[in-house]
């Protein structure tokens, strides 16, 4: 085993399944369970992207929390979607949306990214009441993807070897539905030791790979027609996000990303329809993705998600013009006019 260990560490100066492991810690503390270190930096080496996270535990530079005099404020809060995995950190949709701000004239605008890999509706709604909002943003753009409504455990454990245990039932769509799993401390001494073993560690992967992909597969595939209990459940917790951001005076929106497979056929759309609904009855911003990317796919094979619902580059960047033009088109952004005829 030893050999092993020391043959793969050789050939793999850095382990792609790593990639994520030390950025996150577990916050018994604070509501939203867990975030991430301030100061870690990954790399990954399959695609070299840069993971680094900023002072304030967040994959931006580094911003000051008072909103600068004469600025229109974005707080972008999402999960890995908005945290930008296998792209770097210029790449995101929130840095693009950014610099097409940016070229604008005044006011000045800046895009916060607030978005924490695994996260949810409930952990997201926790992290805008506890920091969120103290950056004091004009606009919050809350990032929605299907696996929203799946047991966020299926992807934060998997991924980063932190076991998120007993979360509470509000943090689930359906806690009947709740991934068994049996409690494994997440700082003990075994888990660390396997975390930092190249063989330990790719043994848990293959593991966690099939499990992982079995509970994704059966968890995915009745969400594309959500219950209304999910609904409730979202509609829930955007409506408590946008009366804490109407309350300092800030309005909030609500970005829904498709997934990949849904761009690549004409098919109807029950879950991005339930989701306008919401919206309507809300009075809170709904931007549907669905029907640029679909443009996207139209016009170029250039592929638009790294996996099931990962974007690439090119998917962040269609993914920006469409919420700018959105967000100008329904007024939000002040002195910005653009063409809405699309």
């Amino acid at each position: 085993m030893a050999v092993i260990e020391i043959l793969l560490r050789l050939l793999e100066p850095s382990s792609p399944s790593q990639t994520l492991r030390g950025l996150h810690r577990m916050n018994a503390r604070a509501p939203w369970i867990y975030e991430m270190v301030p100061g870690e930096r990954r790399t990954d080496p399959t695609s070299g992207v840069v993971y680094e996270v900023n002072r304030s535990g967040f994959r931006d530079r580094d911003r000051a929390l008072a909103r600068p005099d004469g600025t229109f404020r974005i707080a972008v809060i999402g999960d890995s979607l908005t945290f930008g995995y296998g792209v770097a950190l210029e790449a995101t949709f929130a840095a693009r949306l950014g610099q097409r701000l940016v070229r604008l004239d005044e006011p000045t605008f800046e895009v916060l990214n607030l978005g924490v890999s695994g996260y949810n509706p409930y952990t997201e709604a926790e992290l805008l009441r506890g920091v969120g909002l103290g950056y004091t943003p004009d606009l919050v753009l809350v990032q929605f993807c299907i696996n929203d409504l799946n047991d966020p455990t299926l992807h934060f454990d998997t991924s980063t070897m932190l076991t998120l245990g007993a979360i509470p039932d509000a943090a689930l769509p359906d806690p009947a539905a709740r991934a068994r799993r049996p409690a494994v401390a997440s700082d003990g001494l075994a888990r660390r030791v396997c975390s930092a073993s190249r063989v330990c560690s790719r043994i848990a992967d293959a593991i966690a790979a099939h499990a992982a992909h079995d509970e994704l597969v059966a968890a995915l595939a009745p969400h594309e027609t959500p219950s209304d209990a999910e609904i409730a459940w979202l509609a829930h917790l955007y409506r408590r996000m946008a009366r804490d951001t109407r309350e300092r005076h800030g309005q909030l929106a609500v970005v829904v990303f498709p997934w990949s497979t849904q761009v690549a056929r004409d098919a109807p759309a029950p879950l991005q329809d339930a989701l306008a609904a919401l919206g309507v009855r809300e009075d809170i911003l709904v931007i549907d993705l669905l029907p640029a990317f679909r443009r996207a796919a139209a016009e170029s094979a250039a592929p638009l998600f790294l996996d099931l619902w990962h974007p690439t580059a090119r998917g962040h960047a269609i993914a920006a013009d469409a919420i700018f033009t959105a967000l100008a088109c329904a007024d939000v952004l002040p002195g910005v006019v653009t063409d809405c005829a699309r």
